[in-house]
């Protein structure tokens, strides 16, 4: 039983409440309060502890939040404590039971929808604790499964770096144990190396011969004769021998120079005297005509074609080649032998041989250039021919050993190019393989993959088991709990119902799947914005009373609620005055079973009717929660003096005609003053005043601004001028007014009807 709060500190507006003589609870329990003044703080107080979840009542710590929140609750005997992180404890499974907004939110819908979670956390609610706790094993194996596969997967991960092709890791793990494993690798491993000798082979370079010049010595002597005959032979020998005598080897290119330099034909270039006079000038003139001009120019270009042939003054650069393709060829000396030393010494000799004949032959064709008109004997040429032949020579017997090289080592490719390393190196691969599998490394991951494997069978197992009891469970229980949910719909008026109720378990945790119909058609549970849904289909007393129904048929079959604490926090929030009766009737229920009941209202009314009844008033506690300057706090409740009143009896005039009929013209008289009273009640203070009637509270409705408290009813205008309109009969002498009759009773029932449910 729920005895008491012991202590309330720095929770919502209990700063700092301590239990008071005659605020213990009873077997029935009514805790009355307006609302803002901290019943739902009780209520989530109660649920904390239900759940031993901290984080409630750390989400409602007193402002401005700087201090841990603290509570004390006695409950059979024992004192349960928060100490502003924990519980110190958590009361026996089926033995509180709390409804209250948190409840609504965390199992059953938010306001506009019914999301995965809300179906996961009600599934958990039906099931009960000890299925909730398979459940929970069940998601813990899965996922101890799942932190298994991974660490399986790491350490093959590990193993698949060990293993080299061919081999994958099944074939890996089925290797036996060889112990002459070694000696089967060293000689597939000798085998390899001598396959792997020819891949170098194939991949040596071969040596090749390099093509030499060409000495055409036919067109050599025909240079060095040319000249032109067009220019005098006396005007050749005067420049010549002016030349010879006056000038040095390069006069002729300084006289040229000159010609094409002197001003006007008539001033010397080089001593600025009048030359008109000169024979000599008219001579030199002529020698270096157009003619001349063309004829060198010409010559030049001859002289440079012959040298590109001979390769003068490139002679190093292939003797460097020939070089380089020796040292390919003596590579190759197991196939064809040669003498690197002896073929450098005649390579250097050629070289010398090329480069004293390139000396001479460029001094001869130098002096052309400077007297090209001058023929000259092509015997001169001879010497320097004579070198460059006998280099040529040499180098040609160089290039007879190279081909022969290259031809032997193109052979020995061919041969060897046949063969195939990649299949030795796969033989090799496996038994490195398998002599890997029994190193200290692998025996250590493989025995720990083992140890996984069988850890996951186990754990597979224990899940099958789990899964078997918790749908065997499920089955029976859920089933039954979409029949009490439609039986509290039902049985509160409510026309939606449930169906296709039925528990699945999503990634190893709980769920509940179900259909929801309202007026005879299914809705979507989400939110729709192009079609009817929960958000626009259902009232907010609708969706009010699904979750009290939620809350109610988890309960219905169980025949004791003996050792029950149940808890609601205003049942009749959004509901209807008609179906406070219900709600009375389901409170009832829960008592006569052996539960005890704690209600949490701010309705006077209910508090009433919970007073009044005759099989709930022989133990009832009434407490009231009062919001003082330090806080607030619980205190015992005068509920006798504070539900004696016309209100009340007005109200309770219209339920009883309502609900056990009788003579209609009591009632007819209640109808007006109790929508007055309950406007006054639901708004307190001004605008209206003590005097006003409902006619003139309704013309302070219809003019209110939105920044009014009255706008929140601005819409329900017509209907209380409905109710005015039909109740004044009652309230004149009929006789005196033309055309104002008495109300009937079915006129009486109506607008009863609207009085009760206009303002809730």
């Amino acid at each position: 039983m729920l005895e008491r709060f012991e202590r309330i500190n720095k929770i919502g507006l209990f700063d700092s409440y301590v239990h008071s003589p005659g605020c213990d609870l009873s077997i029935v329990t009514l805790i009355y309060g307006e609302n803002g003044v901290g019943k739902s703080t009780l209520a989530a107080i109660l649920d904390s502890l239900r759940e031993r979840n901290g984080g409630e009542l750390l989400r409602r710590r007193s402002l401005p939040g700087n201090v841990l929140p603290t509570t004390c609750v006695m409950m059979n005997g024992k004192v349960y404590k928060f100490d502003g992180r924990d519980w110190d404890d958590q009361p026996p499974y089926d033995t509180l039971e709390v409804f209250f907004p948190g409840f609504v939110n965390r199992n059953v819908h938010a306001a506009v929808s019914v999301d995965p979670d809300h179906r996961r956390n009600l599934c958990e609610f039906v099931l009960g604790r000890t299925a909730v706790e398979k459940v929970t094993r069940l998601a813990q194996a899965d996922a101890e499964g799942r932190s298994a596969l991974a660490e399986k997967k790491a350490i093959e991960s590990q193993l698949h770096l060990l293993i080299k092709n061919p081999d994958n890791l099944d074939t890996y793990l089925s290797f036996p144990n060889d112990p002459n494993i070694g000696a089967l690798i060293a000689k597939v491993r000798a085998e390899l190396v001598k396959a792997q000798s020819k891949d170098s082979i194939l991949l040596r370079p071969v040596a090749k011969a390099i093509t030499l010049p060409v000495v055409n010595q036919q067109a050599i002597g025909a240079l060095l004769e040319k000249s032109v005959d067009g220019i005098g032979k006396d005007v050749a020998n005067i420049i010549q021998e002016h030349i010879k005598k006056h000038l040095n080897k390069d006069g002729e290119k300084w006289l040229e120079y000159g010609v094409s330099q002197a001003v006007a034909e008539s001033i010397c270039p080089f001593c600025a005297q009048d030359i008109r006079a000169s024979s000599l000038v008219a001579t030199i003139r002529s020698y270096f005509s157009s003619e001349y001009r063309e004829f060198t120019e010409s010559l030049s270009k001859e002289i440079q074609e012959v040298c590109d042939q001979l390769a003068l003054g490139n002679h190093s650069h292939f003797c460097n080649d020939f070089a380089a393709q020796v040292v390919i060829a003596s590579q190759w000396t197991d196939d064809f032998p040669i003498d690197p030393a002896a073929m450098s010494t005649t390579i250097k000799e050629a070289e010398r041989a090329l480069k004293t004949g390139a000396q001479k032959l460029d001094e001869l064709f130098a002096r052309k250039r400077a007297s090209p008109l001058e023929r000259m004997d092509p015997c001169l040429a001879d010497e320097g021919l004579a070198y460059y032949r006998r280099g040529l020579s040499m180098l040609e017997k160089v290039n007879d050993l190279l081909s022969q090289s290259g031809s032997r080592a193109d052979a020995r490719k061919a041969s060897l190019s046949i063969a195939d390393t990649s299949e030795i190196e796969l033989r090799l691969n496996h038994l490195e393989n398998q002599k890997e599998r029994f190193e200290p490394l692998a025996l250590d991951l493989v025995k720990k993959r083992n140890a996984i494997i069988e850890k996951r069978g186990k754990l597979d197992a224990e899940k099958k088991g789990l899964k078997k009891e918790i749908d065997g469970h499920g089955d029976r229980v859920v089933g039954k709990y979409q029949a009490g949910i439609n039986y509290y719909l039902n049985h509160f008026g409510c026309d939606i119902c449930i169906e296709s109720v039925g528990a699945v378990y999503p990634s190893g945790r709980a769920s509940v799947q179900y259909k929801l119909k309202a007026h005879g058609h299914e809705i979507e549970l989400g939110v729709s914005s192009d079609g009817p849904c929960f958000e626009t289909v259902l009232s907010d007393g609708d969706k009010y009373t699904l979750a009290l129904s939620f809350f109610f048929a988890r309960l219905k079959d169980h025949a004791s609620l003996d050792g029950r604490v149940v808890v609601l926090d205003d049942p009749v929030n959004s509901l209807g005055s008609s179906r406070r009766s219900l709600i009375i009737n389901a409170i009832r229920d829960l008592r006569l079973r052996g539960a005890q009941v704690v209600v949490l209202t701010h309705d006077e009314l209910l508090a009433a009717l919970v007073w009044r009844d005759r099989k709930l008033n022989k133990s009832i506690a009434a407490l009231h929660v009062e919001r003082t300057n330090s806080g607030s706090r619980l205190q015992q409740w005068d509920i006798e003096r504070a539900t004696q009143s016309q209100y009340v009896e007005h109200y309770l005039t219209l339920l009883d005609y309502l609900n056990n009929g009788g003579d209609h013209r009591p009632a007819a008289g209640c109808i007006r003053p109790y929508v007055e009273q309950r406007l006054r009640h639901v708004f307190p203070g001004p605008p209206f005043v003590t005097r006003d009637t409902l006619g003139e509270m309704i013309g302070k409705i219809r003019v209110c601004d939105p920044s009014s408290r009255l706008f929140a009813i601005k819409e329900k205008v017509s209907e209380l001028e409905a109710i005015n309109d039909a109740s004044l009969p009652s309230h004149h002498a009929t006789d005196d007014v033309p055309g104002m009759t008495p109300m009937a009773p079915a006129d009486v029932r109506l607008f009863a009807q609207k009085a009760l449910d206009i303002l809730g």
